[in-house]
Parts: C-alpha cells; structure tokens; sequence
C-alpha cells in the first residue's frame, strides 16, 4: 500500500536559518528525507535584459512559480517523481541540471514565502516559522550572498534596506499567523532535538497506517 508523505514547511526571514535547519533534519533522516527549495523556482528572467532582471524584486512572492512548485508537491504526495529547476542568481536564469526528486516518507519545503500560499500552505502536516533578529539575518546574508552568489556587500545592504526588510515587513512576517510552530532560533537551543523526535513519532505512526 501507498505510503503518503509527511510535508513539512520551513519558513522565516531571509538569513533566519531556513536552509540550515532544512539539510539538519534530512542528515538525521538521509534515507527517509527530500528537501525542496523554494529558490529553485524563481521566474526564469534569461529573456529580458540584465539591467531589467536587476529590478525585478525578489523578495516579493511573485518572483517565484509556485503554482509550478505546488504541481511538483502534489506529485510527491502521489508518489510520482519530478524534474525540479535550478535557478543562477548571477544570470537570473533557471538551470538545466536535470535534477530528479523521487517520492520520499518526509518532504522538507524551504523558503521565504511557503506560508503565503494558501495552496502551498495547505498541503503541509507542520507548519515551522523561524524568527530571528533583523539585525543578525544581515549579517548572515552578506556572508552567504558574498561567498556564494557574487554579490558585493553594498549591494546587499542596498538590496535589504530597498527590498528585503519591506517586503520581509509586509509579505513574510505577518505569514508566521499560519506557523504551527514559531521558533527563535537564538533563544531555544532544545528546540531542535524536541522537533526531530516529534518528527520520529510522526514517521514512525505514519508507516504503520499507509493510504
């Protein structure tokens, strides 16, 4: 019989910790775990211009797919595997790396705005917010943006002031009301472990009664 997964969404502020608690809770599951990130399904913008694709915000919930993300969650949910894109942050193109998801026990989405789709929303079993401080998501963005995307620092800050701390403001935050769970990641330091060992009991229970 069908075993159907449990879906878990991760979401908070940029630089909260999103994509790092995402790939801790795959190690402590590696056979059982697929991890989804939001990122990979922002607009393919390879056919405008350069200096178009620089204006477009990407803090904003539009710049991403989801309606192609939400298609790919429910062929998870079914059993069905999917062809997932790329995305470079550098050409603001998405890739043709052909990469493979295969239906899994537990299936991990990450991203800024998981908890602003209803139909995104509505499909996960927990629901996590990571709240973290404004000040220390900065910094930890413009150590990943410098080291991993190419950008400079002033154009990090530029971009968080103009953009990402308005749109966190308006869009992400207020997402948090539809959180399971909210989480300062700074604060509790146990929260972790309780959350891996509900998710054992989840998994545990949901082996013994497939659909």
């Amino acid at each position: 019989m069908y075993r159907a997964p449990i879906l878990v969404g991760i979401s908070g502020g940029s630089g909260s910790g999103k994509s790092r608690f995402a790939r801790r809770i795959q190690s402590a599951f590696p056979e059982e775990s697929t991890v989804i990130e939001q990122d990979w399904y922002y607009h393919d913008l390879s056919g405008i211009s350069p200096e178009q694709a620089k204006k477009v915000n990407f803090d904003h919930p539009s710049a991403v797919e989801h309606m192609l993300l939400h298609r790919h969650l429910n062929c998870l949910n079914q059993g069905i595997e999917v062809e997932v894109p790329g995305y470079s942050y550098i050409n603001y193109s998405r890739l043709l790396s052909r990469n493979i998801l295969k239906p899994s026990p537990l299936i991990i989405l990450e991203g800024l705005f998981v908890l602003c789709w209803p139909e995104i929303r509505n499909l996960m079993h927990v629901k996590l917010y990571i709240d973290v401080d404004s000040g220390t998501r900065l910094q930890r963005r413009l150590k990943r943006d410098t080291e991993n995307r190419g950008y400079t620092a002033d154009q990090i800050r530029a971009s968080w002031n103009r953009q990402t701390l308005p749109m966190h403001q308006k869009h992400v935050e207020p997402s948090s009301q539809f959180a399971d769970l909210i989480w300062n990641s700074e604060e509790d330091t146990t929260f972790e472990t309780t959350f891996l060992a509900d998710l054992r009991r989840r998994l545990a229970k949901n082996a013994k009664n497939p659909k």
